[in-house]
């Protein structure tokens, strides 16, 4: 049997084994657990699977695979940009027991991998898609709570009134927030009206705001604000960020750092 003829089988048998999924398909297949592994990474690299601790679970449900397609094509656009900051938020930013909310969406989510090596951390989040890449990618220690409300399609975010109620229980140290945009005449902005409201929760709820924004997004103008430009304590963004812009910003009074290339 070839590998490829083995990871189809291995779909069909995630549905049927309840628990010890990697020694029992080893056992099954006579190979390696650490091949068992290579093959479940390979399925989920194709979408098929979502890899947890011990296992994995088919991925994803049908409802829910026009939206994760969705989500994936957000996450690889400016995909170094976005490592660039999100490692930089991380290591920087990020102390073990801190209390943190995650915004849904793409840039703050490319923090994820590069917090595997906190501890005793409470991530809460407003991101279907952002609760299980921490759930996968994060140690055991971590806290993760997850927003309910209505699920945009679009973004994988959970918004609308209950989203929002939902953020005025917490108070974390600090908020990891992106948007669409930066400029000098609209501040941080959005396209979306429930996004905006569910974000300016998050703000209140926290210490400290950081703002993660990739190059690309200077100069956006989008519909709404999202904070304004004072409630800021600090924008990380990445090296290719224009210059002219950066130093208008830092002249008023904005904190930005550059985030080095990884």
């Amino acid at each position: 049997m070839n590998p490829e003829e083995r990871q189809q089988k291995i779909l069909r048998d995630i549905d049927e084994i309840e628990d010890d999924l990697i020694p029992k398909l080893s056992q099954k297949y006579g190979v390696s657990e650490m091949t068992i592994r290579r093959d479940l990474k390979i399925l989920e690299e194709k979408g098929q699977v979502m890899r947890t601790f011990g296992g994995a679970v088919r991925w994803p449900p049908p409802a829910v695979a026009g939206t994760l397609l969705a989500w994936h094509r957000r996450q690889k656009a400016g995909a170094g940009q976005k490592a660039q900051i999100g490692s930089y938020a991380a290591q920087h930013l990020v102390a073990d027991g801190d209390i943190i909310i995650l915004e849904g969406g793409t840039t703050a989510g490319a923090m994820i991998e590069c917090l595997a090596d906190k501890q005793d951390l409470t991530v809460v989040t407003n991101g279907f898609y952002t609760a299980g890449a921490l759930l996968r990618l994060t140690p055991p220690t971590t806290t993760i709570i997850c927003a309910g409300g209505m699920l945009q399609p679009d973004t994988g975010t959970f918004v609308g009134p209950i989203a929002k109620r939902f953020f005025r229980e917490f108070h974390a140290h600090r908020l990891f927030l992106s948007a669409t945009g930066i400029s000098l005449q609209t501040g941080v902005s959005d396209p979306e009206m429930l996004e905006t409201d569910v974000k300016q929760a998050m703000a209140a709820a926290a210490s400290e705001v950081i703002l993660l924004m990739d190059s690309s997004k200077f100069g956006v103008m989008s519909l709404m604000e999202v904070v304004e430009l004072e409630r800021i304590d600090l924008l990380v963004t990445d090296s290719q960020a224009p210059a002219t812009m950066v130093a208008e910003l830092r002249r008023r009074g904005l904190d930005i750092v550059l985030a080095p290339e990884t």
